[in-house]
């Protein structure tokens, strides 16, 4: 059996927890008072205690409160409380005392996000900081105090307190060792300090100094005066709070992190439902609007048809004719849906729209067509071909008075597919031409650009673009690879 001596009587150890096994906790021993002699007031801030009177007469004075108590009486100590026991009988004051370390990781979250170490050292030191009345220092990395608690015991105050802040206690000091690693040391007057660090992911945010206690020998009272032989275990269950400290810190930080990411990602995912309704609504207005040019387009054809019948009543078999390829013109853009068509529909498409210029240029438009129909079946991008002879009327016959002369031709070159359309307007210059296939190559979403898109769209960079211009002609060429692109 274990026997501790002090200055007020001895401490029998009965059990003391093995600090390594985490099925133990509970420390049981037999403490002995002499009689007239006292225990000097002393703060239970690591366990919480239950004393059965064995034997003998004593006051106990719990937070100020004295308790009169004698053999078969109990007495419950809280954590945290401030307690002293005095001998007031003639025979040794013998009682069983039980002692359970203090537990601190059952705390509330702020419902807010807070920001940095010191915010939340700030939210959990009314929670179980303050009740448990330790004495404490917490720092940040750089050693700045963040927190110092107000109950260090009266020997510390007495010899080391300057203003009520250990401004030169050489506890506070940084130690010469691994700034990540647990250890114990003493200060110049021989109280016994605990330096736990702080550490988040491999990374030290903060330290925890704690303890400021005078540590019991075996067989060996102390010179110190008035302050407290703290246990063997008492002193381990101070150790295993100020870990415990730190691991709920550390457990704060980490779950106000979480939390941070977490809003984040609930404002992002917020932004996209959003976002989401909004293009949902816009969906809607595209599609009322698309109903509507349908609308418009039915009447449209109900009146070009009405204007046929009209036409053929009166003989005008130009004017029918004109009014059909118009009809068709509208009715291809309206009836195809798929990106790709095949290319004989592409060219009927260009002729139906030559036959409307061929109405308003007469004997001075000729046009001729040189079509390889074994590749008339190919898939090609829908309405490619009718922007590019498009711009032969709004550039190259432009300033000509000559009379027009425009060819479309395809057929098979070096194992691909190729298209020119050839127009006899204005010629252009080797630095004209660069200028119209950079701006062709632009992707600017307008004009011939937008039928490079489409071509790149539908091959990536299996196609060829390009224009050709000299003092008789300019021709646009497209290669692209006999593929059949359309869908099933």
């Amino acid at each position: 059996m274990k026997i501790q001596r002090t200055d007020w009587g001895y401490i029998e150890w009965r059990h003391i927890h093995d600090e390594n096994d985490k099925k133990q906790l509970m420390d049981i021993r037999i403490s002995v008072v002499l009689p007239g002699k006292s225990q000097p007031k002393h703060t239970h801030y690591s366990e919480e205690q239950m004393l059965y009177v064995m034997s003998g007469e004593g006051i106990h004075i719990i937070n100020g409160k004295k308790h009169h108590k004698k053999a078969g009486e109990f007495v419950y100590i809280d954590g945290g409380a401030a307690h002293e026991t005095h001998n007031i009988g003639d025979e040794p004051l013998r009682e069983l005392l039980v002692s359970n370390p203090v537990v601190v990781n059952n705390y509330d979250y702020e419902d807010k996000k807070i920001d940095g170490l010191n915010r939340i050292i700030e939210a959990i030191q009314s929670q179980f900081i303050e009740p448990l009345n330790i004495p404490i220092t917490i720092y940040d990395s750089s050693w700045k105090i963040l927190l110092q608690t107000k109950c260090f015991n009266n020997y510390c105050i007495k010899t080391c307190a300057l203003n009520g802040r250990f401004a030169y206690c050489d506890c506070l000091t940084p130690q010469n060792t691994a700034e990540d690693e647990q250890y114990t040391f003493k200060c110049s007057h021989g109280l016994t300090i605990y330096h736990i660090p702080i550490i988040y992911e491999d990374e030290v945010i903060g330290y925890i100094r704690g303890g400021h206690i005078l540590l019991a020998s075996d067989g060996k009272k102390s010179d110190q005066k008035n302050i407290y032989d703290t246990p063997t275990s008492t002193a381990m269950s101070i150790k295993r709070l100020l870990v415990q400290i730190a691991k709920s810190i550390v457990n704060y930080y980490r779950f106000n992190k979480l939390r941070g990411e977490v809003q984040e990602k609930n404002m992002a995912i917020e932004k996209t439902s959003k976002l989401r309704e909004e293009l949902k609504n816009d969906l809607i207005k595209e599609q009322e609007k698309v109903t509507n040019l349908k609308i418009n387009h039915h009447f449209l054809f109900n009146t070009l048809n009405s204007m046929a019948s009209m036409a053929l009543e009166k003989d005008c078999f130009d004017l029918y004719s004109a009014i059909i390829d118009l009809s068709k013109l509208f009715r291809y853009t309206m009836g195809v849906d798929s990106e790709f068509t095949e290319l004989e529909k592409e060219i009927d498409y260009v002729k139906q729209y030559l036959n409307l210029q061929k109405i308003r240029y007469g004997d001075e438009l000729e046009i001729e067509y040189n079509i390889d129909e074994k590749y008339n079946n190919v898939g090609v991008p829908f309405n490619f071909l009718q922007p590019i002879v498009e711009n032969a009327f709004v550039h190259g016959f432009k300033n000509s008075l000559d009379k027009k002369k425009l060819k479309l031709s395809t057929f098979l070159y070096n194992e691909r597919l190729r298209i020119v359309i050839e127009n006899n307007g204005s010629s252009l210059s080797d630095s004209d031409v660069c200028t119209v296939i950079q701006k062709i190559h632009n992707n600017s979403g307008h004009g011939l650009s937008l039928i490079h898109s489409k071509l790149q769209f539908a091959y990536a960079n299996n196609f060829k673009m390009d224009v050709l211009s000299n003092e008789k002609s300019t021709s646009f060429i497209i290669d692209i690879p006999i593929v059949n692109n359309l869908k099933k």
